[in-house]
This record gives C-alpha cells, structure tokens and sequence, in this order.
C-alpha cells in the first residue's frame, strides 16, 4: 500500500512536470510572436513616415487621365510660347513700290501695260528682247512678293528666255504656308494670259511647268 502511494505520488510529480514545461515553451513562442508581430508594425510604421517615400504599388500605377493632362498642359504651353515668340518678331520693313512696278493689291493691278507689253515680247514670244520689269504682289499682314522679271536672248543658239529673281526680304511666311512660291532663281520659257483661270503665268521654269504669277484683274486697273 505504502508503495503504491510513493509510485502515484511519483507519476503526479512526473506529469506536473511536463505540464509546466509545456505551458512554458507555449509562453516563450507567444511572446516571441508578438515581440515579431510589433518589430514589423514599428518598421511599417517608419516607412509611412518617410517624406516623399510612397508605396511601390502605388507608385507603379499611372492613371491614363493623369498623363492626358500633362501632355495637354505641355502642349499648350509649347504653343503658347511659340505664339509669344511670333508676337516679338520684328515687323516686316515697309517697301515702297517705284512708279514703274507693276503692283497688285486688294484685288487691284497697277501698270498692267506694262506687264502685257513685256509679256508679248519677252523670252519666247519675242527675239532680241532684253526688257525687265519688277511685280509686286501684295500679300497683306504677310507684306510683299516681288518678282524681277528679265528677258534675255542669244542670237547663237536663237533661244530666249525670260530670268526671275524672287526677293523675299519684305514677305514672312506663314507656319502652314501651303503657297506655291519661288524661292530660288528660275528661268522661265515665256509668259502667258489664262483668261478661263484668271491668272498671268510663267511657263517652263526650272522647277515649275507653269507658275501663277499674279491674278488678272481686268475691270480694277490702277493708271
């Protein structure tokens, strides 16, 4: 009887033991896991409160609209300054035409005489020919073409032809100038009257087959 007591009292021990080391190890892990749990909401906590610091996923995603608007922003600001930089371009010098010049201006033609009679005998339509006239042609806020128109002739060959030298230093173009203008020296074959367009052209040119000089304006001459 003796015994069997001393063996249970044993056992008791036995397992109060293992318990108590269980419930020990239990505490520690609970306790490590917090301790964890508060080290990475302290880091998480440090890096929201960084200036300027973002989330990467956040960061990473641009919204479509966003960048709309900035290229529209950029855009308009592009154009703005350009028309900035128009507006303190110089004006264009004024040019005074001689009194000879064949001028056209708001649809009106001034010494139209003397463009027929030079077409007629000028370049091809005439031999020995070496007359010259100056076209002014009046382009408003843009200011003035001009156009020095020389005939010429070689009696060795018999050819005859008809120089233009185009002077730009009174005229600006436009940005989205679509205009057909000389920009170069041209010979031209000769010079004709289109009544049906309406138009005083020069014909076979270095780089036109045909060029509308000025338009024709029969009922508006100028004397």
């Amino acid at each position: 009887m003796k015994n069997n007591t001393i063996f249970l009292m044993g056992m008791l021990t036995f397992v109060f033991v293992i318990l108590t080391a269980c419930g020990n190890v239990t505490e520690d892990s609970d306790v490590a896991s917090n301790h964890m749990s508060s080290d990475n909401d302290g880091m998480q906590n440090e890096n929201d409160n960084v200036p300027g610091q973002e989330s990467t996923q956040d960061s990473s995603l641009t919204s479509p609209e966003t960048e709309t608007n900035f290229f529209e922003d950029w855009e308009g600001k592009k154009q703005g300054e350009s028309a900035e930089e128009q507006n303190q371009e110089e004006p264009l010098e004024e040019y005074v035409p001689n009194e000879d010049d064949v001028v056209y201006s708001n649809n009106e033609l001034k010494n139209k005489d003397i463009l027929e009679l030079f077409m007629e005998t000028a370049g091809e339509n005439g031999q020995d020919n070496e007359s010259e006239i100056r076209v002014v042609k009046d382009e408003g806020d843009q200011g003035v073409l001009i156009y020095d128109l020389k005939s010429g002739y070689d009696k060795s060959v018999d050819q005859a032809w008809i120089m233009v030298n185009t002077d730009l230093s009174h005229y600006r173009a436009a940005d989205d100038e679509v205009q057909d203008v000389f920009n170069t020296d041209q010979q031209c074959g000769y010079m004709s009257k289109d009544e049906i367009e309406g138009n005083y052209k020069l014909h076979e040119c270095k780089t036109h087959w045909e060029y509308r000089l000025i338009p024709t304006v029969d009922d508006n001459e100028i004397d």
